[in-house]
């Protein structure tokens, strides 16, 4: 929503929706999206405003949270403070303005139903290279754990399909997503494809046979992050449509 004329009811039209401003605001401001619109306290989330800096204040509920500046202008990462629970609203201001979204919710733990999410929102950069030798791996999740043996507990198998030029789709009779702590996350086929050239990934994982959804990823293959194993190639990262959660995959 974008800037409310001057009114006296202001104050109280703004406790009911999001991304409205306060009287003395000069120019149009809101919060467009913040992703994932769900997290336990100690992750963080990113917002997507329009007309603040990266710099602007973040609040949710009366607790001003720690912030860092995101990739494009407005992107604002915040870490959700300690001590709440349940649904909050998020204030963003700076100066005259202000912008509210009250549609989050302080979660006890991350949900059961994806593949879980690292605690903090990783910044893409582009990579030196893209993987032309080919994608077939078995790749983890940066977010998960390995066994006694040195194995991903959570990992997408992607084997290659059909290429078209410089596209190569996934093989959704063999690539599958695999979970080795939730059942309902083991096994689900996964299709998609990943451009080669341009480093452009688009993923499916259809867990319907397990009682859950499709869920949808864009992402793009992103130079590896230095917290990465030091043996890490190829790091793809990926947001998911239906929750805003990053998925970070990597290989070695």
């Amino acid at each position: 929503m974008k800037k409310i004329f001057n009114s006296g009811l202001l104050p109280a039209i703004c406790l009911l929706v999001s991304g409205c401003t306060n009287n003395n605001c000069d120019k149009n401001v809101a919060v467009l999206a913040v992703q994932p619109n769900t997290n336990p306290a100690g992750y963080e989330v990113l917002l997507k405003t329009e007309g603040f800096t990266n710099d602007a204040a973040v609040i949710f509920g009366s607790v001003k949270a720690e912030t860092r500046a995101g990739a494009e202008s407005g992107d604002i990462i915040a870490k959700v403070p300690a001590g709440l629970l349940g649904n909050v609203e998020i204030s963003v201001e700076e100066g005259d303005c202000l912008a509210r979204f009250g549609n989050f919710n302080v979660s006890g733990g991350l949900p059961s139903s994806v593949q879980p999410s690292l605690p903090i929102i990783v910044i893409p950069t582009p990579p030196a290279s893209y993987p032309t030798q080919g994608i077939g791996n078995l790749w983890a999740n940066a977010a998960g754990t390995f066994d006694a043996s040195g194995n991903p507990d959570q990992s997408v198998l992607i084997v290659e399909g059909l290429t078209v030029g410089d596209v190569i789709n996934f093989d959704s009779d063999y690539s599958v997503e695999f979970n080795s702590t939730d059942p309902n996350l083991n096994n689900n086929p996964v299709s998609g494809f990943a451009n080669i050239k341009t480093g452009e990934i688009y993923m499916e994982i259809d867990r319907t046979l397990k009682g859950g959804v499709v869920e949808h990823f864009d992402g793009q293959f992103i130079a590896v992050p230095v917290f990465l194993p030091s043996n890490t190639v190829f790091a793809m990262l990926l947001v998911s449509r239906e929750t805003g959660r990053q998925l970070l995959l990597f290989h070695a």
